[in-house]
């Protein structure tokens, strides 16, 4: 448990691994870990984000919007993600739409994430995925990261991250990833030199 003002030491997982494990949850009838999994990573949605949805919010959209933050934000859902919204929604009987996707076996109350990050260890030591902290923000950090990564964390591509998140500054926002700026840095000043080109 981190202490207020504290980052979160959760790490990010390898991209390669995300689709995999999505489709490994899926065949072990994991199906609400699965979606929460791809909410993550596909969304850059937070846990507590992720567990107010309702099927009528993400089931043959193409789009949805979501308060986050006390900002309101506007996710796009990609056709392959969208199949498997499709795919999970029958699986699970076809519940009302304006029921949430999330609830517990009883059917009362959404799952809590306390659940959520002790299934998501266990299945991800089952599948054999490495890490050494998990937790539902791991899936957060996994989305900005590989959106930084696909952009070459470029300075437009480190603005969109920390405004996502909500954070002032990519300062706060590589503090909360894990991102270390030292070889960014190291470039940076190798730019200055001795060499008198005129």
């Amino acid at each position: 448990m981190t202490l207020k003002g504290d980052i979160s030491k959760s790490e990010h997982i390898d991209w390669r691994y995300i689709p995999i494990t999505i489709q490994k949850l899926e065949l072990d009838k994991k199906y609400k870990i699965a979606l929460i999994v791809a909410f993550g990573c596909f969304f850059g949605l937070r846990l507590k984000s992720i567990l107010t949805l309702r099927w009528e919010d993400v089931l043959n959209k193409e789009s949805f919007e979501i308060k986050d933050k006390s900002k309101v934000r506007t996710i796009f859902i990609v056709d392959d993600i969208r199949n498997l919204i499709r795919r999970i929604y029958i699986k699970l009987g076809s519940a009302e739409l304006d029921q949430y996707i999330f609830l517990n076996n009883s059917g009362k109350q959404v799952l809590s994430s306390q659940y959520v990050n002790k299934q998501v260890k266990l299945l991800f030591t089952k599948y054999e995925i490495p890490y050494q902290n998990l937790s539902s923000d791991s899936f957060l950090k996994t989305f900005c990261i590989k959106y930084l990564e696909l952009k070459d964390f470029t300075s437009e591509a480190k603005r969109w991250i920390s405004k996502i998140l909500g954070h002032g500054s990519w300062t706060i926002t590589a503090q909360f990833l894990g991102y270390s700026n030292d070889s960014e840095d190291k470039d940076n000043y190798n730019a200055f030199s001795m060499d008198m080109d005129f």
